[in-house]
């Protein structure tokens, strides 16, 4: 019987790495179907448009920066196609900048922006169902 190979307890960075602290992130497989909702991009601007994006698929990610003795943050995260066809987190750098939310599927653009609104306050207690307790 070969010897088993030994790894590493952490690899090193990228090679394009720019610095800053890296992250540790773990991943599940990608769970199809949008719950009936839909993800939201806006500025928060009264004159601009509100966009919406379907919904592919979600995650439940993990989180942390290293080295950190703190606990992952966990999250369950809207995943949406990219202008190149590719899924992607709903506010990834690849999606449509100014994400800010999910939404009923058949809300309007008014009441979203309204919803919207609410979140984006400072100290906001409305919780999103992609936003972790302390998040909104």
């Amino acid at each position: 019987m070969a010897d088993k190979p030994k790894h590493s307890k952490s690899s090193p960075p990228p090679p394009n790495f720019k610095g800053g602290e890296p992250a540790h992130e773990w991943w599940s497989a990608i769970s199809p179907g949008d719950l009936g909702l839909k993800a939201g991009y806006w500025t928060g601007k009264d004159s601009d448009p509100m966009t919406f994006r379907p919904i592919v698929g979600w995650i439940t990610a993990m989180w942390r920066k290293v080295p950190s003795n703190d606990a992952p943050t966990n999250g369950f995260c809207p995943i949406v196609l990219s202008d190149r066809m590719v899924p992607v987190l709903a506010w990834a750098s690849t999606a449509p900048p100014n994400y800010c939310g999910v939404f009923l599927k058949d809300m309007t653009e008014d009441k979203a922006k309204a919803r919207a609104l609410e979140w984006m306050k400072p100290g906001s207690t409305e919780l999103q169902p992609n936003m972790g307790v302390g998040q909104a």
